[in-house]
């Protein structure tokens, strides 16, 4: 009786033709390179830091020094039936590359004095409330005044127009605007202390 599994994986196609592509550094060889072994490097990779990030950059780092290696000189022929173990060597050699330099940069980083001064940020967010608080006050005695003498001193103050601009914005005379602004002046204080 046979079995329809089978024990073993089909073998893998030999890359001779692609290796010979990249010793003669044509460019679309590594990207067949690549697309034919980046998903092993990369789970390899995975396997080896636990990070996708740190796997990624091994990824990067090996298909680079891979393309380094066809322009510079040529490393003769392939001497497996797959291009997958030296871009395991490679990849191997890359993740030591990334482990050290994890490690140099975590050295560094504890070797660092702590910061003489810390800042605060509580000054700043009670002045922050301290002008919310402040800017509600004022609105709640604005709100008191009559509507045209509230638009008025809003477009003067807040929007800081002219005498003249607000004067066109409300449709008024620029004097009507000066005895609008006069009139909110003289009952702003009052209704300031009595929103305190």
């Amino acid at each position: 009786m046979t079995s329809s599994r089978q024990d073993k994986p089909p073998p893998a196609a030999r890359d001779d033709d692609l290796w010979d592509a990249l010793r003669r550094q044509e460019p679309a060889a590594i990207g067949e390179l690549f697309s034919r072994y980046a998903d092993v490097v990369h789970a390899y990779a995975v396997r080896h830091t636990g990070s996708y990030a740190y796997a990624d950059d091994a990824v990067q780092a090996t298909f680079v020094t891979a393309w380094r290696v066809f322009s510079r000189s040529d490393p003769g022929p392939l001497q497996h039936d797959s291009a997958r173990p030296w871009l395991l060597a490679i990849a191997r050699n890359e993740l030591r590359n990334i482990t050290r330099a994890r490690r140099r940069l975590t050295a560094f980083l504890l070797r660092q004095p702590a910061p003489l001064h810390q800042p605060d940020h509580a000054e700043a967010v009670a002045a922050r409330v301290d002008s919310e608080k402040h800017i509600q006050s004022v609105r709640a005695a604005l709100s008191a005044l009559p509507a045209h003498e509230r638009e008025t001193v809003e477009l003067v103050y807040w929007a800081e127009l002219s005498l003249a601009d607000a004067a066109a914005v409300l449709g008024v005379a620029e004097g009507t605007v000066k005895s609008r602004l006069s009139r909110a002046r003289r009952r702003l204080p009052t209704l300031l202390e009595d929103n305190r």
